[in-house]
Protein backbone atom coordinates (compact mmCIF):
# COMPACT_ATOMS: atom_id res chain seq x y z
CA UNK A 1 0.00 0.00 0.00
CA UNK A 2 1.43 3.45 -0.92
CA UNK A 3 2.52 5.45 2.14
CA UNK A 4 0.14 8.32 1.39
CA UNK A 5 -3.04 6.19 1.49
CA UNK A 6 -3.53 6.09 5.28
CA UNK A 7 -2.89 9.83 5.85
CA UNK A 8 -5.27 10.58 2.96
CA UNK A 9 -8.02 8.38 4.45
CA UNK A 10 -7.52 10.00 7.84
CA UNK A 11 -7.94 13.48 6.43
CA UNK A 12 -11.38 12.53 5.14
CA UNK A 13 -12.55 12.24 8.77
CA UNK A 14 -13.95 15.82 9.03
CA UNK A 15 -16.02 15.10 5.90
CA UNK A 16 -17.12 11.55 6.71
CA UNK A 17 -18.13 12.41 10.29
CA UNK A 18 -21.08 14.41 8.96
CA UNK A 19 -22.69 11.28 7.50
CA UNK A 20 -23.53 9.54 10.81
CA UNK A 21 -24.61 12.88 12.28
CA UNK A 22 -27.18 13.31 9.52
CA UNK A 23 -28.39 9.69 9.58
CA UNK A 24 -28.69 9.62 13.39
CA UNK A 25 -30.70 12.84 13.50
CA UNK A 26 -32.89 11.56 10.66
CA UNK A 27 -33.56 8.29 12.56
CA UNK A 28 -34.35 10.11 15.83
CA UNK A 29 -36.73 12.51 14.08
CA UNK A 30 -38.61 9.58 12.51
CA UNK A 31 -38.78 7.76 15.85
CA UNK A 32 -40.63 10.67 17.42
CA UNK A 33 -42.53 11.87 14.39
CA UNK A 34 -46.15 12.51 15.55
CA UNK A 35 -48.11 9.67 13.92
CA UNK A 36 -50.76 7.44 15.45
CA UNK A 37 -49.29 4.30 13.95
CA UNK A 38 -45.53 4.78 14.40
CA UNK A 39 -44.79 1.25 13.29
CA UNK A 40 -45.46 2.36 9.72
CA UNK A 41 -42.09 4.14 9.91
CA UNK A 42 -40.32 1.17 11.55
CA UNK A 43 -38.57 -0.12 8.38
CA UNK A 44 -37.28 3.36 7.55
CA UNK A 45 -36.05 3.88 11.12
CA UNK A 46 -34.23 0.54 11.04
CA UNK A 47 -32.58 1.40 7.74
CA UNK A 48 -31.56 4.85 9.01
CA UNK A 49 -30.08 3.33 12.18
CA UNK A 50 -28.20 0.75 10.10
CA UNK A 51 -26.68 3.48 7.95
CA UNK A 52 -25.95 5.48 11.12
CA UNK A 53 -24.10 2.52 12.64
CA UNK A 54 -22.03 1.76 9.55
CA UNK A 55 -21.01 5.36 8.94
CA UNK A 56 -20.36 5.97 12.65
CA UNK A 57 -17.86 3.10 12.78
CA UNK A 58 -16.29 4.31 9.53
CA UNK A 59 -15.95 7.78 11.05
CA UNK A 60 -14.28 6.23 14.12
CA UNK A 61 -11.80 4.35 11.93
CA UNK A 62 -10.85 7.44 9.94
CA UNK A 63 -10.60 9.43 13.18
CA UNK A 64 -8.20 6.89 14.70
CA UNK A 65 -6.12 6.92 11.50
CA UNK A 66 -6.04 10.72 11.59
CA UNK A 67 -4.93 10.66 15.23
CA UNK A 68 -2.13 8.17 14.53
CA UNK A 69 -0.90 9.78 11.32
CA UNK A 70 -1.03 13.46 12.25
CA UNK A 71 0.67 13.21 15.64
CA UNK A 72 -2.09 14.63 17.86
CA UNK A 73 -1.41 14.37 21.59
CA UNK A 74 -3.75 11.80 23.21
CA UNK A 75 -4.68 14.32 25.94
CA UNK A 76 -6.04 16.55 23.19
CA UNK A 77 -8.29 14.02 21.45
CA UNK A 78 -9.03 11.38 24.10
CA UNK A 79 -12.52 12.58 25.13
CA UNK A 80 -13.63 13.11 21.52
CA UNK A 81 -12.22 9.71 20.53
CA UNK A 82 -13.83 7.81 23.42
CA UNK A 83 -17.21 9.49 22.96
CA UNK A 84 -17.05 8.85 19.20
CA UNK A 85 -16.61 5.12 19.78
CA UNK A 86 -19.35 5.20 22.44
CA UNK A 87 -21.69 6.92 19.95
CA UNK A 88 -21.07 4.20 17.37
CA UNK A 89 -21.67 1.44 19.94
CA UNK A 90 -24.85 3.13 21.22
CA UNK A 91 -26.07 3.45 17.64
CA UNK A 92 -25.46 -0.26 17.06
CA UNK A 93 -27.25 -1.16 20.31
CA UNK A 94 -30.27 0.95 19.42
CA UNK A 95 -30.44 -0.61 15.96
CA UNK A 96 -30.41 -4.13 17.50
CA UNK A 97 -33.07 -3.16 20.06
CA UNK A 98 -35.42 -1.80 17.40
CA UNK A 99 -34.86 -4.86 15.22
CA UNK A 100 -35.48 -7.23 18.14
CA UNK A 101 -38.64 -5.61 19.54
CA UNK A 102 -40.09 -4.43 16.19
CA UNK A 103 -41.59 -1.41 17.91
CA UNK A 104 -40.66 2.16 18.69
CA UNK A 105 -42.58 2.35 21.97
CA UNK A 106 -40.40 0.18 24.22
CA UNK A 107 -38.93 2.12 27.24
CA UNK A 108 -35.48 0.68 26.48
CA UNK A 109 -35.63 2.20 23.01
CA UNK A 110 -36.57 5.60 24.46
CA UNK A 111 -33.63 5.40 26.87
CA UNK A 112 -31.29 4.31 24.07
CA UNK A 113 -32.36 7.16 21.79
CA UNK A 114 -31.80 9.70 24.61
CA UNK A 115 -28.31 8.30 25.30
CA UNK A 116 -27.52 8.35 21.56
CA UNK A 117 -28.60 11.98 21.24
CA UNK A 118 -26.44 13.01 24.22
CA UNK A 119 -23.43 11.08 22.90
CA UNK A 120 -23.83 12.68 19.49
CA UNK A 121 -24.13 16.16 20.99
CA UNK A 122 -21.05 15.93 23.22
CA UNK A 123 -18.94 14.16 20.59
CA UNK A 124 -19.79 16.80 18.02
CA UNK A 125 -19.07 19.59 20.50
CA UNK A 126 -15.64 18.19 21.34
CA UNK A 127 -14.89 17.70 17.65
CA UNK A 128 -15.82 21.33 17.03
CA UNK A 129 -13.47 22.39 19.82
CA UNK A 130 -10.62 20.57 18.11
CA UNK A 131 -11.17 22.30 14.78
CA UNK A 132 -12.39 25.75 15.89
CA UNK A 133 -11.05 26.13 19.43
CA UNK A 134 -12.64 25.62 22.82
CA UNK A 135 -14.20 29.10 22.93
CA UNK A 136 -15.74 28.97 19.44
CA UNK A 137 -19.35 28.88 20.73
CA UNK A 138 -18.93 30.92 23.90
CA UNK A 139 -16.75 33.80 22.72
CA UNK A 140 -19.68 35.51 20.92
CA UNK A 141 -21.80 35.62 24.09
CA UNK A 142 -21.97 38.78 26.24
CA UNK A 143 -19.19 38.97 28.84
CA UNK A 144 -21.73 38.84 31.68
CA UNK A 145 -23.03 35.44 30.52
CA UNK A 146 -19.47 34.16 30.02
CA UNK A 147 -18.51 35.17 33.56
CA UNK A 148 -21.67 33.64 35.05
CA UNK A 149 -20.93 30.22 33.57
CA UNK A 150 -17.16 30.44 33.91
CA UNK A 151 -16.64 30.82 30.15
CA UNK A 152 -14.77 34.12 30.35
CA UNK A 153 -12.27 34.35 27.53
CA UNK A 154 -8.77 33.68 28.79
CA UNK A 155 -6.73 36.81 29.40
CA UNK A 156 -4.50 37.76 26.50
CA UNK A 157 -0.82 38.14 27.34
CA UNK A 158 1.71 40.44 25.74
CA UNK A 159 4.69 38.72 24.10
CA UNK A 160 8.07 38.81 25.82
CA UNK A 161 9.60 42.27 25.61
CA UNK A 162 12.77 43.58 27.29
CA UNK A 163 14.33 46.99 27.75
CA UNK A 164 17.44 46.94 25.58
CA UNK A 165 19.32 49.25 27.94
CA UNK A 166 18.43 47.52 31.22
CA UNK A 167 17.92 43.91 30.10
CA UNK A 168 20.48 42.52 32.58
CA UNK A 169 18.29 43.72 35.47
CA UNK A 170 15.26 41.70 34.30
CA UNK A 171 14.36 38.73 36.52
CA UNK A 172 14.99 35.54 34.56
CA UNK A 173 11.86 33.72 35.71
CA UNK A 174 9.36 36.50 36.31
CA UNK A 175 10.23 38.73 33.35
CA UNK A 176 11.33 36.12 30.81
CA UNK A 177 10.30 32.53 31.52
CA UNK A 178 6.78 33.21 32.82
CA UNK A 179 5.83 35.45 29.85
CA UNK A 180 6.98 32.67 27.49
CA UNK A 181 4.87 30.12 29.38
CA UNK A 182 1.91 32.52 29.38
CA UNK A 183 2.09 32.88 25.60
CA UNK A 184 2.58 29.22 24.73
CA UNK A 185 1.36 27.01 27.59
CA UNK A 186 -1.11 28.85 29.79
CA UNK A 187 -4.22 28.20 27.66
CA UNK A 188 -4.03 24.48 28.54
CA UNK A 189 -2.29 24.68 31.92
CA UNK A 190 -4.12 27.22 34.07
CA UNK A 191 -6.32 27.11 37.18
CA UNK A 192 -9.51 26.47 35.17
CA UNK A 193 -8.09 24.20 32.50
CA UNK A 194 -5.27 22.15 34.03
CA UNK A 195 -4.60 19.43 31.46
CA UNK A 196 -2.57 16.63 33.00
CA UNK A 197 -3.19 18.35 36.37
CA UNK A 198 -0.35 20.69 35.41
CA UNK A 199 -0.59 24.43 36.08
CA UNK A 200 2.11 26.72 34.70
CA UNK A 201 1.00 30.09 36.03
CA UNK A 202 3.26 30.51 39.08
CA UNK A 203 6.47 29.40 40.76
CA UNK A 204 4.56 27.18 43.19
CA UNK A 205 2.50 25.35 40.58
CA UNK A 206 5.52 24.96 38.30
CA UNK A 207 7.52 23.28 41.06
CA UNK A 208 4.55 21.09 42.02
CA UNK A 209 4.30 19.54 38.54
CA UNK A 210 1.36 17.49 37.29
CA UNK A 211 -0.12 14.01 37.46
CA UNK A 212 3.04 12.56 35.88
CA UNK A 213 5.28 14.20 38.47
CA UNK A 214 7.70 17.11 38.45
CA UNK A 215 8.48 18.97 35.25
CA UNK A 216 11.80 20.50 36.40
CA UNK A 217 14.80 18.29 37.24
CA UNK A 218 17.60 20.34 38.79
CA UNK A 219 20.22 17.56 38.59
CA UNK A 220 19.49 16.74 34.94
CA UNK A 221 17.97 19.97 33.61
CA UNK A 222 17.79 18.89 29.96
CA UNK A 223 15.72 15.87 31.01
CA UNK A 224 13.11 18.20 32.52
CA UNK A 225 9.68 17.54 31.02
CA UNK A 226 9.25 21.32 30.63
CA UNK A 227 11.89 21.44 27.90
CA UNK A 228 12.05 17.80 26.83
CA UNK A 229 8.56 17.90 25.33
CA UNK A 230 9.22 21.19 23.55
CA UNK A 231 12.22 19.62 21.81
CA UNK A 232 10.35 16.57 20.52
CA UNK A 233 9.46 16.54 16.79
CA UNK A 234 6.30 18.50 16.08
CA UNK A 235 4.44 15.38 14.93
CA UNK A 236 5.40 13.38 18.04
CA UNK A 237 2.48 12.36 20.26
CA UNK A 238 4.07 13.91 23.38
CA UNK A 239 5.27 17.16 21.79
CA UNK A 240 4.16 20.23 23.71
CA UNK A 241 2.50 22.54 22.99
CA UNK A 242 0.21 20.35 20.86
CA UNK A 243 0.71 20.62 17.12
CA UNK A 244 -2.45 22.64 16.60
CA UNK A 245 -1.51 25.22 19.25
CA UNK A 246 0.82 28.24 19.03
CA UNK A 247 4.45 27.07 19.04
CA UNK A 248 7.26 28.92 20.84
CA UNK A 249 9.84 30.45 18.53
CA UNK A 250 13.41 29.12 18.61
CA UNK A 251 14.67 32.05 20.68
CA UNK A 252 12.02 31.35 23.35
CA UNK A 253 12.97 27.68 23.54
CA UNK A 254 16.66 28.64 23.90
CA UNK A 255 15.79 30.92 26.84
CA UNK A 256 13.87 28.13 28.60
CA UNK A 257 16.90 25.85 28.09
CA UNK A 258 19.25 28.53 29.41
CA UNK A 259 17.08 29.08 32.48
CA UNK A 260 17.11 25.36 33.32
CA UNK A 261 20.85 24.99 32.65
CA UNK A 262 21.69 27.93 34.90
CA UNK A 263 19.80 26.38 37.83
CA UNK A 264 16.17 27.34 37.21
CA UNK A 265 16.40 30.20 39.68
CA UNK A 266 13.28 32.15 40.61
CA UNK A 267 15.18 35.15 41.99
CA UNK A 268 18.20 35.78 39.76
CA UNK A 269 18.37 38.42 37.08
CA UNK A 270 19.56 37.77 33.54
CA UNK A 271 22.86 39.43 34.41
CA UNK A 272 23.36 37.27 37.50
CA UNK A 273 22.62 34.14 35.45
CA UNK A 274 25.37 35.05 32.98
CA UNK A 275 23.08 35.27 29.96
CA UNK A 276 24.59 36.86 26.84
CA UNK A 277 22.92 39.72 24.99
CA UNK A 278 22.68 37.62 21.82
CA UNK A 279 20.23 35.30 23.55
CA UNK A 280 17.77 38.07 24.43
CA UNK A 281 18.33 40.79 21.81
CA UNK A 282 15.47 39.40 19.70
CA UNK A 283 13.06 40.54 22.42
CA UNK A 284 14.32 44.10 22.88
CA UNK A 285 11.56 46.68 22.68
CA UNK A 286 11.19 48.34 19.31
CA UNK A 287 10.64 52.06 19.70
CA UNK A 288 9.93 52.73 16.05
CA UNK A 289 6.71 54.68 15.65
CA UNK A 290 4.33 53.65 12.91
CA UNK A 291 4.04 56.05 9.99
CA UNK A 292 0.38 55.18 9.58
CA UNK A 293 -2.36 57.07 11.43
CA UNK A 294 -4.18 55.38 14.30
CA UNK A 295 -7.88 55.72 13.59
CA UNK A 296 -11.18 54.28 14.77
CA UNK A 297 -13.40 53.42 11.82
CA UNK A 298 -16.55 51.35 11.46
CA UNK A 299 -15.89 47.93 9.86
CA UNK A 300 -16.47 47.90 6.12
CA UNK A 301 -19.16 45.69 4.63
CA UNK A 302 -17.56 42.72 2.88
CA UNK A 303 -19.88 43.26 -0.08
CA UNK A 304 -18.31 46.68 -0.68
CA UNK A 305 -14.79 45.24 -0.86
CA UNK A 306 -15.97 42.26 -2.88
CA UNK A 307 -17.50 44.55 -5.51
CA UNK A 308 -14.32 46.64 -5.79
CA UNK A 309 -12.14 43.54 -6.03
CA UNK A 310 -14.45 42.31 -8.75
CA UNK A 311 -13.66 45.43 -10.77
CA UNK A 312 -9.97 44.56 -10.63
CA UNK A 313 -8.64 46.49 -7.63
CA UNK A 314 -6.22 44.68 -5.32
CA UNK A 315 -7.28 45.47 -1.74
CA UNK A 316 -5.91 44.17 1.55
CA UNK A 317 -5.83 45.29 5.17
CA UNK A 318 -2.82 47.23 6.42
CA UNK A 319 -2.67 44.83 9.39
CA UNK A 320 -4.88 42.52 11.42
CA UNK A 321 -5.55 45.24 14.00
CA UNK A 322 -5.96 48.24 11.68
CA UNK A 323 -9.07 49.13 9.62
CA UNK A 324 -6.89 50.93 7.06
CA UNK A 325 -6.40 49.50 3.58
CA UNK A 326 -3.79 49.11 0.85
CA UNK A 327 -5.32 49.63 -2.58
CA UNK A 328 -3.48 48.92 -5.83
CA UNK A 329 -4.16 48.72 -9.56
CA UNK A 330 -1.31 46.25 -10.09
CA UNK A 331 -3.77 43.80 -11.65
CA UNK A 332 -5.88 46.53 -13.22
CA UNK A 333 -3.51 48.47 -15.57
CA UNK A 334 -6.41 49.73 -17.69
CA UNK A 335 -7.87 51.60 -14.70
CA UNK A 336 -8.64 55.26 -15.48
CA UNK A 337 -10.03 58.27 -13.63
CA UNK A 338 -13.61 57.03 -13.93
CA UNK A 339 -12.69 53.62 -12.49
CA UNK A 340 -11.10 55.34 -9.50
CA UNK A 341 -14.39 57.06 -8.68
CA UNK A 342 -15.76 53.68 -7.57
CA UNK A 343 -13.39 53.92 -4.57
CA UNK A 344 -15.57 56.71 -3.13
CA UNK A 345 -17.13 54.48 -0.39
CA UNK A 346 -13.70 53.56 1.05
CA UNK A 347 -11.70 56.81 0.61
CA UNK A 348 -11.28 57.34 4.36
CA UNK A 349 -9.93 53.77 4.77
CA UNK A 350 -7.15 54.05 2.17
CA UNK A 351 -3.66 54.61 3.61
CA UNK A 352 -1.57 53.21 0.73
CA UNK A 353 -2.64 53.89 -2.85
CA UNK A 354 -0.63 52.48 -5.74
CA UNK A 355 -1.81 53.65 -9.18
CA UNK A 356 1.44 52.81 -10.95
CA UNK A 357 1.19 51.80 -14.63
CA UNK A 358 -2.51 52.76 -14.75
CA UNK A 359 -4.21 55.20 -17.14
CA UNK A 360 -4.98 57.89 -14.56
CA UNK A 361 -4.29 61.56 -15.27
CA UNK A 362 -4.20 64.77 -13.22
CA UNK A 363 -7.99 64.75 -13.07
CA UNK A 364 -7.78 62.02 -10.43
CA UNK A 365 -5.87 64.26 -7.96
CA UNK A 366 -9.03 65.92 -6.46
CA UNK A 367 -10.34 62.44 -5.59
CA UNK A 368 -7.00 61.46 -4.03
CA UNK A 369 -7.10 64.70 -2.03
CA UNK A 370 -10.17 63.39 -0.20
CA UNK A 371 -8.27 60.41 1.22
CA UNK A 372 -7.68 61.91 4.66
CA UNK A 373 -5.65 58.93 5.96
CA UNK A 374 -3.46 58.51 2.87
CA UNK A 375 0.18 57.93 3.85
CA UNK A 376 1.89 56.58 0.73
CA UNK A 377 0.90 57.51 -2.83
CA UNK A 378 2.47 55.80 -5.84
CA UNK A 379 1.99 57.31 -9.30
CA UNK A 380 4.93 55.66 -11.06
CA UNK A 381 4.80 55.39 -14.86
CA UNK A 382 1.56 57.32 -15.22
CA UNK A 383 0.59 60.42 -17.24
CA UNK A 384 0.42 62.51 -14.09
CA UNK A 385 1.97 65.97 -14.60
CA UNK A 386 1.14 67.42 -11.18
CA UNK A 387 -0.98 70.35 -12.32
CA UNK A 388 -3.31 69.92 -9.31
CA UNK A 389 -0.70 68.91 -6.73
CA UNK A 390 -1.71 71.73 -4.38
CA UNK A 391 -4.87 69.66 -3.64
CA UNK A 392 -2.67 67.02 -2.00
CA UNK A 393 -1.95 69.44 0.85
CA UNK A 394 -5.24 68.28 2.33
CA UNK A 395 -3.70 64.81 2.78
CA UNK A 396 -2.23 65.67 6.17
CA UNK A 397 -0.81 62.17 6.72
CA UNK A 398 0.92 61.87 3.33
CA UNK A 399 4.59 61.01 3.92
CA UNK A 400 5.84 59.47 0.66
CA UNK A 401 5.06 60.32 -2.95
CA UNK A 402 6.40 58.08 -5.74
CA UNK A 403 6.58 59.68 -9.20
CA UNK A 404 9.19 57.58 -11.05
CA UNK A 405 8.83 57.77 -14.85
CA UNK A 406 5.82 60.08 -14.56
CA UNK A 407 5.39 63.40 -16.43
CA UNK A 408 5.86 65.69 -13.40
CA UNK A 409 7.95 68.80 -13.94
CA UNK A 410 9.72 71.11 -11.54
CA UNK A 411 7.09 73.86 -11.44
CA UNK A 412 4.34 71.42 -10.46
CA UNK A 413 6.50 69.77 -7.81
CA UNK A 414 6.98 73.15 -6.17
CA UNK A 415 3.21 73.27 -5.60
CA UNK A 416 3.81 70.70 -2.84
CA UNK A 417 6.25 72.94 -0.98
CA UNK A 418 5.23 73.50 2.64
CA UNK A 419 3.11 70.35 2.59
CA UNK A 420 2.15 69.64 6.25
CA UNK A 421 3.50 66.07 6.35
CA UNK A 422 5.29 65.12 3.11
CA UNK A 423 8.83 63.92 3.80
CA UNK A 424 10.13 62.32 0.62
CA UNK A 425 9.39 62.35 -3.11
CA UNK A 426 10.87 59.81 -5.51
CA UNK A 427 11.13 61.25 -9.01
CA UNK A 428 13.56 59.14 -11.02
CA UNK A 429 13.46 59.58 -14.80
CA UNK A 430 10.99 62.46 -14.80
CA UNK A 431 11.13 65.84 -16.58
CA UNK A 432 11.84 67.54 -13.26
CA UNK A 433 14.89 65.30 -12.75
CA UNK A 434 16.43 66.93 -15.83
CA UNK A 435 15.37 70.55 -15.32
CA UNK A 436 15.30 71.34 -11.60
CA UNK A 437 18.41 72.76 -10.01
CA UNK A 438 20.06 71.31 -6.93
CA UNK A 439 19.80 74.66 -5.11
CA UNK A 440 16.03 74.67 -5.68
CA UNK A 441 15.72 71.14 -4.30
CA UNK A 442 17.38 72.22 -1.07
CA UNK A 443 14.78 74.95 -0.57
CA UNK A 444 11.83 72.53 -0.66
CA UNK A 445 10.24 71.38 2.61
CA UNK A 446 10.70 67.70 1.67
CA UNK A 447 13.53 65.58 0.29
CA UNK A 448 13.53 64.68 -3.40
CA UNK A 449 15.29 61.57 -4.70
CA UNK A 450 16.21 61.90 -8.37
CA UNK A 451 18.49 58.90 -8.82
CA UNK A 452 21.71 59.09 -10.82
CA UNK A 453 23.75 58.48 -7.69
CA UNK A 454 27.53 58.46 -8.04
CA UNK A 455 29.78 56.95 -5.40
CA UNK A 456 33.05 58.78 -4.71
CA UNK A 457 36.17 57.05 -5.91
CA UNK A 458 38.28 55.51 -3.17
CA UNK A 459 42.05 54.87 -3.29
CA UNK A 460 41.39 51.14 -2.86
CA UNK A 461 39.41 51.15 -6.11
CA UNK A 462 42.70 51.46 -7.98
CA UNK A 463 44.34 48.50 -6.28
CA UNK A 464 44.85 45.47 -8.50
CA UNK A 465 44.59 42.06 -6.85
Amino acid sequence: MPLFILPLIGRFHPLIVHLPIGFILFALILMYYPRKDKNLLLPTVQFALLLSTLTAFFACITGIILYNQEGYAFDTVQNHLILGILTALTCLSLFLLVKKHQTLSDPKIHAGSAILFLCLTFTGHLGGNLTHGETYLTEVLPEGIQETFGWKIEEQFEPLSLNGEAWEEALFYEDVVQPILNQNCRSCHNEKNSKGDLILTSKESLLEGGKNGEVIFHKTPMESELIKRMLLPLDHEDHMPPKEKRQPVEAEVELIKAWLLTGASFGETLGQSGISMDLVSTFFEKNEASIYPEVQLEPLEEDVLKELKGKGFFIEKLSVTSPLLKVSTINFPEADNQDLESLEPILVYITILDLSLSNVTDDVIPLVGKMENLTILKLNETKIEGQSFEMLKGNTHLIQLHLTKSMVNGDNLEKLDSHPSLQKVFAYETPLAKEIKVEKLKELSFKVELGNFELPSLPTDQVKY
